[in-house]
């Protein structure tokens, strides 16, 4: 999925300024830019040409797709705390959509055999809110609904690994 076909209308995230609608593609300085007009309604003016670079992206995270992504397999995550938070904060970064959804689940999944941090608990509270944010956008639902699903499916996730902890 390439960033340059983006339009305005389009809803993006940008991973240090949080989500918007594309309003507008302006030539100035030699250069196409888009306009974003982001929730906080502010602009922010992006060059085509690093849009990719920086991690611009269409908004596609649907609640299924989320919900998806929180039921498959977890993944083991450093047990060092820095390296922990290295990896969890590359991949609130990462271009890729699915990245925060399979964080999620493998915090989630480490809070099996080991207890999380405050500084994880922050994290993951975090990333819900995104992934609500964006679920609500997707699927043009009141985010507080969004909301409430990812949470009832983590608390699903949180069943099933007690269940698995007292066989075990």
């Amino acid at each position: 999925m390439s960033i340059h076909l983006l339009q305005p209308g389009d809803r993006v995230y940008h991973p240090m300024y949080g989500f918007g609608v594309i309003e507008s593609l302006t030539a100035r300085d030699q250069a196409d830019y888009y306009g974003i007009r982001l929730s906080d309604g502010t602009i922010l003016s992006v060059p085509v040409i690093r849009a990719d670079t920086l991690g611009l992206r269409r908004v596609i995270n649907s609640l299924t797709a989320i919900v998806a992504g929180l039921r498959s397999t977890a993944r083991p995550l450093p047990d060092d705390d820095r390296q922990r938070a290295i990896e969890l904060k590359a991949r609130w970064q990462a271009p890729q959509p699915a990245a925060l959804t399979r964080a999620v689940r493998d915090l989630l999944g480490r809070s099996r055999t080991s207890h999380l941090t405050p500084a994880d608990k922050k994290w993951l509270t975090n990333a819900c809110e995104r992934l609500s944010t964006e679920a609500a956008m997707v699927d043009a639902i009141d985010p507080t609904a969004a909301r409430a699903a990812i949470q009832q499916e983590i608390e699903r996730f949180k069943l099933k690994l007690s269940t698995l902890q007292a066989a075990a």
